[in-house]
């Protein structure tokens, strides 16, 4: 399989967009941005974000709300 050729600042977007990721997700999410990108004869900077948006949809998870007693969390910061 041929390397993918992206520029220092398009493989700086693609590994700092896994940062919210579980780290066992980032090869996954790896795989999936490559995927996006593959046979490609140019990648240019839009091509990038296009597959970094789409893996990061695939595999981000929203944190837990926290709904202990059924208080907003906007009512714990000011203490109501």
């Amino acid at each position: 399989m041929l390397p993918i050729p992206l520029s220092d600042a398009q493989f700086t977007r693609v590994l700092s967009a896994a940062a919210p990721l579980p780290k066992a997700d980032v090869p996954g999410y790896l795989e999936l941005v490559a995927e996006q990108l593959r046979g490609r004869a140019s990648i240019g900077d839009g091509d990038v974000h296009r597959a970094v948006a789409i893996a990061q949809k695939a595999f981000f998870v929203p944190p837990a709300l926290d709904t202990v007693q059924g208080i907003s969390k906007y009512s714990r910061r000011h203490g109501w």
